[in-house]
């Protein structure tokens, strides 16, 4: 019995069951499925299933671990919620996941722990709902992903919860300069100093491309986009606002973030945190650029393009 018969099962059984908890679905899950338990999960044909109870509105429960999710993400993850009037499905593979709540203090990339909690599992994905009947193209979105981009992203999600650096205060100067940000952008691209630099970034890229290539195809997604910094740099990385800072004329300053993209997959490259934009933006002469590194394994080609915001 494959996941979505599987939720068919279960749906009829709370229907004509309806004082059915978490026990009886469970029950009625063993009897008709003979999933494997491996602890808290039931695997079964192509799936795994967690069930849960929730007696009010909110799903607030603590429901598995990112260690988990991790033994069974290739599949799909279901979680089923049992509530007293019906049982409600939603996905909860690592793509699904808005952060890690639990006892997840020190999760990093290489330290995974924590677990989530029921309204940490996204409702809907880029507006398709997480629901059974979406349930299949959700999955397929999630598998052009790997597990180490997922990671990396709930990583900084996790930390978020507890600021670690102060929020961006304005100041009546800073706001003017802030005001002003547009116009310095579309003033420095016009210059030919800005040309420049974007044919200086370009060159290091093409001068370079067979070793970027052979970085893009490093499947850990923090390994590889660092690699590519290095190459770009020559520096180690800081994982500062700033990869590059350029001089323009009349004393204003271009502070170039380098961001790649696999052409072959869907993912795009995070931005970056919104205080430490703003307060290099109130800066005076400050030009923000991201330098966008396009890369094609499969047909041995980079493209760039320097873009200022």
């Amino acid at each position: 019995m494959n996941l979505q018969e599987t939720i068919a099962l279960l749906q009829r059984f709370k229907e004509t069951h309806p004082t059915a908890n978490k026990a009886g679905i469970e029950r009625e899950l063993i009897a008709r499925c003979n999933p494997r338990k491996e602890r808290s999960v039931f695997v079964g044909e192509g799936f795994a299933i967690r069930l849960c109870e929730a007696n009010r509105p909110s799903f607030s429960n603590v429901v598995l671990s990112l260690s988990t999710i991790q033994k069974y993400d290739a599949a799909p993850i279901a979680i089923c919620i049992v509530r007293p009037d019906r049982v409600d499905f939603r996905l909860a593979n690592a793509s699904f996941l808005k952060r890690i709540s639990h006892s997840s203090h020190a999760l990093r990339a290489d330290n995974i722990r924590g677990s989530f909690l029921g309204h940490d599992i996204l409702d809907e994905y880029e507006g398709v709902p997480n629901r059974p009947e979406q349930f299949d193209a959700l999955f397929a979105t999630h598998r052009e992903f790997n597990w180490e981009e997922n990671v990396a992203r709930l990583v900084e999600a996790t930390n978020v919860i507890v600021a670690r650096s102060t929020r961006f205060e304005v100041t009546d100067e800073g706001w003017a300069r802030l005001l002003e940000a547009p116009q310095r952008a579309a003033d420095a691209a016009r210059v030919v100093d800005y040309q420049h630099v974007e044919h200086t970034l370009s060159s290091r890229v093409e001068l370079r491309a067979d070793e970027l290539l052979r970085a893009a195809a490093l499947d850990n997604v923090n390994l590889r986009g660092n690699t590519i910094e290095q190459i770009i740099t020559g520096e180690v990385n800081a994982h500062r606002l700033d990869d590059l800072v350029f001089g323009l004329a009349q004393g204003k300053r271009l502070v170039v973030d380098i961001k790649t993209k696999l052409m072959d997959r869907s993912s795009a490259p995070k931005a970056y945190n919104i205080d430490k934009m703003l307060g290099l933006l109130a800066q005076p002469g400050s030009v923000f650029c991201f330098f966008f590194i396009g890369l094609d394994v499969a047909g041995h080609a980079v493209r760039t393009r320097l873009v200022s915001t």
